[in-house]
């Protein structure tokens, strides 16, 4: 689609942040703590996922349409069913970003090669890092559409995703094709899973009356998330 302009944006690892206490927290850390080579091979994967990691990011802008309906997002050309929780999030953007990132391939490779080695823990914690990794890339692009719209005045919202907060997955589908076909080396299956995996897909708001939240997880159904408990502790 022409009429959204594609911005592709240069990814600094040096930038990229990884909370190694939140790893041991996923990994079911309680108040006696975890053994000392646990928290070593937290450590040492998250140099090796970073250092092996080919991090990309891009996103388009698009004009938000007013829709008369609570339940979805529009752009032109486009109608996402976003269900009501994303359009209360959104439904005062003047535009909206839309965003692909990625970690590449390497991360989850190196995650899957342990498992299949019968690593197990390796395997996990690797797959763990390689999943924050990824999110950390995102913050980074979330933060260059904010300085993009500080320019113009303008404050942005959190960012959302497919298949999170009732969004069905499959609107990636109609997401991705604002993008040329394998953007940030990133491609979609008819499924609706992004290859490579350890990818985000989502949409950020971006307007006069828009507001950032610093913890959402109370608007999201997914009890069973473990990202929700992380930022629960």
């Amino acid at each position: 689609m022409e009429q959204f302009q594609l911005e592709h944006r240069d990814i600094d690892k040096s930038l990229i942040r990884i909370n190694q206490g939140d790893i041991l927290k996923l990994l079911g850390e309680q108040q006696m703590g975890v053994g000392a080579y646990t928290s070593d091979l937290v450590e040492e994967f998250i140099g090796k996922c970073l250092r092996l990691s080919s991090p990309k990011g891009a996103f388009v802008l698009a004009e938000a349409l007013e829709s008369s309906s609570a339940q979805e997002i529009l752009i032109p050309e486009v109608t996402f069913e976003s269900g009501k929780i994303i359009h209360l999030m959104l439904r005062h953007s003047e535009s909206y970003a839309f965003f692909l990132v990625t970690a590449g391939p390497e991360p989850e490779n190196l995650a899957r090669s342990l498992i299949n080695e019968g690593n197990y823990l390796e395997g996990y914690i690797a797959d763990l890092v390689a999943s924050a990794l990824v999110d950390s890339i995102a913050d980074q692009i979330q933060e260059q559409v904010r300085n993009q719209a500080n320019m113009r005045g303008l404050p942005i919202t959190n960012r959302y995703s497919p298949g999170y907060c009732s969004w069905n997955v499959e609107e990636q589908q109609k997401l991705f094709r604002l993008f040329p076909e394998g953007c940030c080396g990133i491609s979609l299956s008819e499924s609706s899973l992004m290859d490579p995996i350890k990818s985000v897909s989502g949409i950020i708001g971006i307007g006069a009356k828009v507001e950032y939240r610093d913890y959402t997880c109370e608007i999201c159904p997914m009890l069973n998330c473990h990202f929700r408990e992380v930022g629960a502790q």
